[in-house]
């Protein structure tokens, strides 16, 4: 295996791309069978979290919130747009409504789409655990770019192997 095949260089060059794009999409599986796409700001994790599970706050009278209550699942997408990589982090998603916890993870910003606070009984915070990750990144990924992503599946253990590219 060469070192761009390892699971550790890539999930280093994912947390990277991460970390060069503020904001992400936000895919719900619809009702219908479809899919709902919205843009959202991942909420910074606290110190010794796992870097696979990513926050974000939403209402908890959304659609998106609904949809997690349903289906269970959501992916995560992050673009750099200087460097053309994407990252999708595909997981677990659940609904934390503790007071204590959206309070510690709260941002004064937010107050813009929730006035109420983290009080408010709709401000809701939604935690996806990443148990697959697909990646195209410069230098990273199977050449030529953009013309293949790698995967990278994490088991139940926690242990994370690239599956694909």
């Amino acid at each position: 295996m060469n070192d761009l095949a390892r699971p550790e260089t890539m999930l280093a060059a994912v947390l990277g791309t991460m970390a060069e794009a503020p904001d992400c999409w936000v895919a719900t599986p619809s009702a219908d069978g479809g899919v709902n796409m919205r843009i959202v700001m991942p909420i910074p994790r606290s110190v010794g979290e796992d870097e696979w599970t990513i926050c974000i706050a939403t209402s908890g009278a959304s659609r998106k919130a609904g949809e997690i209550r349903r289906a269970g699942r959501a992916t995560l997408g992050y673009f750099h747009p200087r460097s053309r990589a994407y990252v999708a982090l595909m997981g677990r998603a659940e609904l934390v409504e503790d007071r204590a916890e959206i309070r510690a993870r709260w941002r004064d910003e937010w107050r813009l789409y929730f006035p109420g606070g983290p009080d408010d009984p709709h401000t809701t915070v939604v935690r996806l655990r990443a148990d697959r990750i697909e990646c195209c990144i410069p230098g990273v990924t199977p050449e030529p770019f953009g013309s293949r992503y790698s995967v990278i599946d994490r088991d139940a253990a926690g242990k994370w192997a690239v599956t694909a590219g």
